[in-house]
């Protein structure tokens, strides 16, 4: 299927910051379908004044150029040139000019070919103006105008120079792409994108002395340095060159390409890396070793199910120039579908692009490259890169939680795993609404922020969030979530133990609904999705004098409180009072709900918005309180000025 670049990432996620008094607080979480981040819309300056050297006007007068205005010239003198730099290197009356450096325009001489005023005057032989008899300019003469051309003539040869020494970087890399041979480390491949610059090893090609990913020297000793540089490049796309291949091979490479991923599933639940490596190119090392590394990581996973398939070929070329002779290069979108024990409710997919090149019509096809699909507005985000993807994975297993990261952060994460753990039992004792929610949860942790911001989606979360819980597509029906991912940033964790605690509560308190979803995004307005989550991470505390409690406080003394529950724009705003104000009284509100109505009616109402069997938010609030939206938000708000005002 066709993916579509311009697809959202829905998540919810949480901000960077925290502190004991600050639990989860300066976040900006964007639901889905919204795309997150801020979009900057740079306008270009557009010109709009006439160009002051066109044609000479009627009457013979040169239009106006901007500026100060010089005086006529005399009868057989030049006439001034436009101030836009200092005298000319070949006369007073050459100024240089950026917008005409070789001085071609604007030069006049007085009465030819019988007309008044000023008009252009070139030699047909001489279009640029370089010698001096096509300006009538006694001062310039043919000792100047051979320099000029002299100089010329020696900058275009030290140009051509120059040009033919650059190395054809996309031609070596298409050369070794064709030959089956690997381009050299630190080159960029006609498919790949500049290194981030984020990436702290740019020019490293992600493999350590001992088979794991990039992250320099050190990093098995500190345990606060993980390995980050994604195996593939997740935002490039193939760009194949050459002639159209047929329908016809296009059809058998789409054949070649569902032999290729059958034997591959096969090789997996076989256990059989021989056989799941017998398409990689063996001409490329590095991608050996990263498909290699892949089929490790898979094998550390608890999967239900696994499998690969071809879906279509989206682009096919002929590299011979014949649009009907072999060989052919491909770029195939291949689904690996997938399902984790204990945390996804459906099959879910990862869509990747896999590069063929198949010889002939008979070639069983070498795969050469493995890239990731586009996010989709249908299907959702693409999943990859997935972490199995990045790193030599560790991997940590408790009841609930699968906690997955680079093998340099191993230690780390056997603690990690521990609290992660007490976060997913409590979230889960804590839901008393219908089944169908997750029943576990997968957990990814990182250092390295250029991958965090990479992991599962093109779509970054943004530079301010330290978490977030991104929801999968079911694989047979994109309609529904079959389960959920989430993220956070080990080192945003370590702030303090109390936003630590706070943050992996609450990521999983949205992973933990995500399935329940089949109320359109837009129907689920953030203040019940973040205040929900809010209160859930925070039911064990009291709710008097904590920050939430403290902030809207500060705004009731100030006049500020409005007694609206706050709308999605509040939480989009760029203002970051704002956007702290709305998690605060989006908190208050189902605290207030909770405690009014009891624990079960908060989780009543929830549901009823996320599966849409209430009509709106309206209905789910009346279903769970009696009120209606305007009379809860009116108990609410006075609810919130006794106690906090």
């Amino acid at each position: 299927m066709t993916m579509d670049d311009s697809a959202p990432r829905p998540s919810a996620e949480e901000p960077a910051g925290g502190g004991p008094d600050h639990p989860a607080d300066a976040r900006t979480s964007v639901p889905p379908p919204q795309i997150r981040g801020t979009l900057i819309e740079a306008a270009t300056p557009q010109w709009s004044a006439q160009n002051p050297y066109d044609a000479v006007q009627d009457g013979g007068t040169p239009a106006a150029a901007p500026g100060p205005t010089a005086a006529p010239a005399a009868p057989g003198v030049p006439a001034p040139r436009s101030a836009f730099g200092p005298a000319g290197l070949f006369g007073a009356f050459d100024p240089l000019d950026p917008l005409d450096p070789l001085n071609t325009v604007n030069r006049y001489d007085a009465g030819a070919a019988g007309t008044s005023g000023y008009v252009p005057r070139r030699s047909p032989l001489d279009p640029l103006g370089l010698w001096p008899h096509a300006v009538a300019d006694p001062r310039r003469d043919r000792h100047t105008a051979a320099i000029v051309v002299c100089s010329l003539l020696a900058a275009v040869v030290t140009l051509v120079a120059a040009i033919t020494q650059v190395p054809d970087r996309t031609g070596e890399a298409r050369a070794a792409a064709d030959a089956g041979v690997a381009t050299q480390p630190g080159t960029v491949a006609p498919s790949e994108e500049p290194p981030d610059p984020g990436d702290k090893n740019p020019g490293d090609d992600g493999q350590d002395a001992d088979g794991g990913s990039g992250g320099g020297d050190g990093a098995e000793d500190d345990p606060k340095q993980d390995t980050g540089t994604p195996s593939a490049p997740p935002t490039s796309d193939p760009d194949l060159k050459g002639p159209s291949a047929s329908a016809a091979q296009r059809t058998t490479v789409l054949n070649r390409a569902r032999t290729l991923t059958a034997a591959r599933t096969s090789a997996l639940a076989a256990n059989n890396v021989d056989a799941f490596l017998t398409p990689v190119d063996k001409n490329n090392k590095a991608f050996v070793d990263a498909e290699r590394r892949l089929f490790t990581n898979l094998t550390m996973v608890p999967f239900d199910e696994t499998r690969w398939s071809a879906d279509e070929v989206s682009d096919a070329r002929n590299d011979s120039g014949s649009s009907a002779a072999w060989p052919v290069t491909a770029t195939v979108g291949v689904d690996f579908r997938h399902k984790i024990s204990n945390v996804d409710v459906l099959p879910v997919v990862e869509r990747y692009v896999w590069t063929l090149r198949c010889a002939s019509a008979s070639d069983p096809c070498t795969l050469t490259q493995v890239s990731g699909a586009r996010d989709s507005n249908i299907s959702g985000p693409a999943g990859y890169p997935a972490p199995w993807d990045v790193w030599e994975l560790a991997v940590e297993r408790r009841p609930h939680v699968i906690v997955l990261g680079p093998s340099a952060s191993a230690a780390d994460l056997r603690v990690r795993a521990d609290e992660a753990e007490a976060a997913a039992a409590y979230d889960l004792a804590n839901w008393t609404g219908p089944e169908g929610a997750s029943p576990g949860f997968v957990i990814t942790l990182t250092r390295e922020r250029t991958t965090f911001e990479k992991l599962y989606s093109r779509e970054s979360p943004g530079d301010w969030a330290a978490g977030f819980a991104l929801p999968l597509s079911a694989a047979d029906d994109s309609r529904a979530i079959g389960g959920s991912r989430v993220v956070i940033d080990l080192d945003e964790m370590d702030q303090d133990r109390e936003f630590s605690r706070i943050i992996l509560r609450h990521e999983m308190v949205h992973a933990l609904l995500d399935p329940l979803t089949r109320a359109d995004y837009d129907q689920i307005p953030l203040w019940a999705a973040e205040g929900f989550a809010d209160w859930v991470a925070q039911a064990d505390r009291s709710i008097a004098d904590s920050y939430e409690a403290r902030g809207v406080g500060a705004q009731i003394k100030d006049g500020k409180f409005t007694g609206t529950l706050p709308d999605d724009e509040d939480f989009a705003s760029e203002d970051e009072k704002v956007i702290d104000a709305a998690y605060n009284q989006s908190h208050l509100a189902v605290r207030y709900l909770a405690e009014t109505y009891g624990a079960d009616k908060a989780c009543t109402f929830i549901a009823d918005v996320y599966m849409g069997t209430a009509d709106g938010v309206e209905s789910a609030i009346e279903a769970a309180t009696g009120q209606t939206l305007s009379q809860f938000e009116k108990a609410w708000a006075e609810w919130t000025r006794k106690n906090f005002g």
